[in-house]
């Protein structure tokens, strides 16, 4: 069963950064699997026959993506550019790579 877009966002309110990223690329992977195997015509995977389906999942997973970008953006901005925190894995920003 799938859910809608604002729900699913929900889901990741309290997410952090990196978890919402790792979706991110969870969601991506599938639309690119789907679209490669769709060009060739290749509709010989198993999902095909549980629901829903590959194609519903497709038009789904694009609805979520667009949902979890704006927020994902505004998380960003709120906790790494107007806050303190880094992708960095040093501790602090400006710290050499050495230390």
């Amino acid at each position: 069963m799938m859910i809608s877009p604002q729900s699913y966002r929900k889901q990741f309110e309290n997410a952090s950064y990196e978890e919402l990223m790792e979706e991110r690329d969870r969601l991506i992977h599938f639309l690119q699997e789907y679209e490669k195997l769709e060009k060739n015509g290749d509709r010989s995977s198993p999902e095909w026959n549980i629901h829903p389906q590959p194609i519903v999942r497709y038009q789904i997973y694009m609805d979520y993506l667009a949902e979890l970008l704006p927020f994902m953006r505004d998380k960003y901005n709120r906790e790494y550019v107007y806050g303190e925190k880094t992708l960095c894995l040093q501790k602090h920003r400006g710290e050499s790579a050495t230390k």
